[in-house]
């Protein structure tokens, strides 16, 4: 039996078809998911999101922040969020992704790229352990909304969106 989604909220598009059934808990969760996108400022504005290179794969450095006033160093978001271990400097790390580069989602490798860009917190045993880190983050901090792609979650996005406020 094939199964068929199509959910159009905003700019946010998401179309399935497939062999593989979805129970009414996949679809909550996907609703989720699409909903926690729309905390994202470029998003919930109805703005554009064109990816540097045409192909939705940007580079693996740190993006700058976007210019305005309250925008930080990943070094200086950590040390506000008191970041001590590899799971604090990834929340740092997404913080700094999400609020002050204001990315809707990020990679695996932007992730770890911006967790390197924290000199002060960082420690290369932090990468080997990445896998472990996302493990205790996704579906209590981030959400994982395709493959090596997150995002944080609607509550830890407004939590840290009012810390930085």
């Amino acid at each position: 039996m094939s199964a068929k989604v199509r959910i159009k909220a905003g700019l946010v598009e998401f179309e399935y078809e497939g062999e593989t059934e979805l129970s009414i808990s996949d679809i909550k969760d996907l609703f989720s998911h699409i909903e926690t996108l729309f905390t994202v400022p470029i998003l919930a504005s109805g703005g554009a999101i064109v990816a540097e290179d045409g192909t939705g794969n940007e580079g693996s450095e740190v993006p700058p922040p976007t210019k305005g006033a309250n925008k930080l160093h990943v070094n200086s978001v950590a040390a506000k969020l008191n970041a001590k271990t590899a799971t604090d400097v990834a929340m740092a790390a997404a913080a700094y992704l999400q609020l002050m580069a204001e990315k809707d989602t990020f990679s695996r490798q932007e992730l770890l790229a911006t967790m390197k860009g924290a000199t002060k917190f960082y420690n290369a045993n932090m990468a080997g352990n990445l896998t472990k880190t996302l493990k205790v983050l996704v579906g209590t901090k981030f959400n994982q909304v395709g493959t090596d792609q997150y995002s944080l979650t609607s509550p830890e996005h407004e939590k840290l969106e009012a810390a930085f406020a």
